[in-house]
């Protein structure tokens, strides 16, 4: 297939000579589906989802109501949060929270309700969700981004930012502190091992890249050299650990997998997002130079799942990441080239336009594997900018 740029037309899989155009399309679709399939009758979720859901919690940002409320919120344009419908809204708030029934982190638990809370204009609402998930018994349970310490502490961060509350950044350097006294030493670089499974994961979502992010972070915002000196020797033992063949530089998910992946929570996509992001905030030209070759070794036009987390739209974001720090428009052709092959999995029927989740066999509306994920990809593909739950600096 030819890359999906405004000048080309894509001949296959019906895609049309103005992809720009069919994005849109898709885009209205999706949020037209969101609309006309909430079903606010139910208390275990409001959208259809993947099966996680009935495992974990109703509202969370990787299979809740969270993922689909944003991308309804992206798809309103200027009128924002007054797009939800009312029934949503009270939904959503409506949920019980506590920490016996959600866990503190980003993806999974309060940190991410309140992030996204912040994100829809509820931010009353936000802040006593942050403030909940301090009491937590399990708030340090887990180092990683997904689960864990890095992930809540990545959104107290973010609160600072938006706030300016001291408190969430004292709360941020807490965090970090405990990543520093809990990282595990091999030679000059530095990992934590989850408590979960007691393996070392690499990657973003669970292993010690995600952490350096959170920690370079934290180092930019409270001066403190000891958090830039474990970011970098936290992303120096993912790379320390990666593969390369005829096929690139490429990651395991944990120590030992046979098993090599290209993408964002874990795999290329995410070390090589944490990379280029090192390069622009540090000025790292080697971080620069290793983030190009992830993104030529990570590019694919074809995987068997169209989703953020474990698919093409993660893989996509990673380009998106490329060309917004870097202007090289190579990288957003090929985040418009992986949007052709996602649109081939579009489901279109009485409902409008949905995605099917990660197995392929249902469709799901959440932002881990389903519309809500490739929705927001395709909307910062419109629009290139900042990631959400990713970057602090969020208009």
């Amino acid at each position: 297939m030819m890359p999906l740029t405004s000048d080309t037309l894509a001949a296959e899989g019906g895609v049309p000579a103005h992809p720009d155009a069919e994005v849109r399309r898709t885009l209205g679709g999706l949020a037209d589906t969101l609309l006309r399939t909430y079903d606010s009758r139910r208390g275990d979720r409001l959208w259809p989802a993947d099966y996680t859901v009935f495992t974990t919690n109703p509202l969370s940002v990787a299979y809740g109501a969270c993922g689909p409320a944003l991308l309804l919120r992206s798809a309103a344009g200027p009128q924002g949060p007054a797009a939800l419908p009312a029934e949503v809204t009270s939904w959503m708030l409506g949920r019980p929270l506590g920490t016996d029934t959600y866990p503190p982190g980003l993806y999974l638990g309060l940190a991410g309700v309140a992030w996204a809370f912040h994100d829809l204009g509820w931010e009353d609402r936000a802040e006593a969700v942050m403030a909940m998930l301090h009491t937590s018994p399990l708030l340090y349970d887990e180092p990683g981004m997904f689960l864990g310490v890095a992930g809540w502490g990545l959104a107290s961060l973010r609160f600072h930012v938006k706030t300016g509350k001291q408190d969430h950044l004292d709360h941020a350097v807490r965090a970090g502190e405990h990543l520093l006294r809990t990282a595990q030493q091999e030679g000059d670089t530095c990992y934590w091992r989850s408590s979960l499974d007691g393996m070392v994961h690499y990657g973003y979502g669970h292993g010690a890249s995600g952490i350096a992010l959170f920690l370079l972070h934290l180092h930019l915002l409270t001066g403190d050299i000891r958090f830039r000196s474990y970011a970098v020797r936290a992303l120096e033992f993912d790379l320390a650990h990666v593969s390369e063949s005829g096929l690139g530089l490429q990651w395991q998910r944990v120590q030992d997998d046979p098993v090599m992946y290209p993408y964002w929570i874990h795999g290329g996509a995410g070390v090589g997002s944490v990379l280029v992001r090192f390069h622009d905030l540090l000025g790292i030209e080697q971080y620069g130079d290793l983030a190009r070759r992830v993104a030529d070794d990570t590019f694919v036009k074809y995987a068997y799942s169209p989703g953020l987390f474990e698919g093409l739209a993660g893989i996509g974001e990673f380009m998106l990441d490329m060309y917004s720090f870097t202007g090289e428009r190579e990288y957003r052709d090929r985040a418009r080239d992986i949007a052709g092959t996602i649109l081939w999995f579009r489901v279109e029927n009485e409902d409008g336009i949905a995605f099917p989740c990660r197995w392929l066999n249902r469709i799901a509306h959440d932002y881990a594997t389903g519309s809500a994920g490739i929705g927001l990809f395709l909307s910062r593909l419109l629009s290139p900018g900042e990631r959400p739950f990713v970057d602090l600096r969020q208009t």
